[in-house]
């Protein structure tokens, strides 16, 4: 499956960097049910109390980018797929100025990066559509990377192959694909895939 795989899309927190963000807290905030996406629960907020949560969260967002730090291996395999040629990509449903401070702490560039402001979000396929349409890439032959089933749906819904970041030991809680215990376990199958002796 690996030797077929040209682009690789990234789920961000969580995925290539250590979650920080308190997401039950940050529900409990603006007031979202336990365990609802919290784009979605905007989406369905009046108007005046959607501003007002959107400012909790764009808050909240900028505090944990800027105590941001990578993933085990994250940033080994982004260079990797860099200097081998993959197109890649940045899935997130985080604003784009909380994006742009957790990239630059982590001294990374993408060939493209999608945020919320694709509509609909994850987990419907569009954001992952639109990466492959900017990218000009076959979803047969992408990756997308996440640690949340939202991330691993909206890969699968597009037509992609999907890999399940668990941020530790399995078994795996969500179905993909592939599952890796960290973003290093990734970089290692893929060396192994495409015959290369180090990163």
């Amino acid at each position: 499956m690996l030797r077929r795989i040209a682009t690789v899309l990234f789920d961000l927190d969580g995925t290539l960097t250590v979650p920080v963000l308190d997401f039950p807290a940050l529900r409990r905030a603006i007031g979202a049910p336990p365990g609802a996406s919290i784009v979605h629960a905007l989406q369905a907020m009046p108007p005046d109390r959607r501003a007002a949560a959107e400012a909790v969260i764009r808050e909240a967002e900028l505090a944990a980018a800027r105590r941001t730090r990578p993933n085990r291996g994250a940033i080994e395999l982004v260079q990797w797929l860099h200097s081998r040629g993959f197109a890649t990509g940045i899935i997130t449903r985080n604003f784009r100025e909380a994006v742009d401070v957790t990239l630059a702490a982590l001294g990374l560039a993408f060939d493209v990066v999608i945020t919320r402001d694709c509509a609909p979000p994850k987990p419907a396929p569009d954001p992952v559509l639109e990466a492959l349409r900017r990218l000009g890439r076959e979803a047969a032959s992408a990756l997308m990377v996440g640690d949340y089933v939202d991330d691993l749906t909206s890969g699968r819904l597009a037509g992609a192959r999907t890999c399940l970041v668990m941020n530790g030991p399995g078994p795996a809680a969500f179905e993909a694909d592939l599952a890796v215990s960290y973003p290093e376990d990734l970089h290692a199958l893929l060396r192994k895939a495409f015959q290369t002796p180090s990163a």
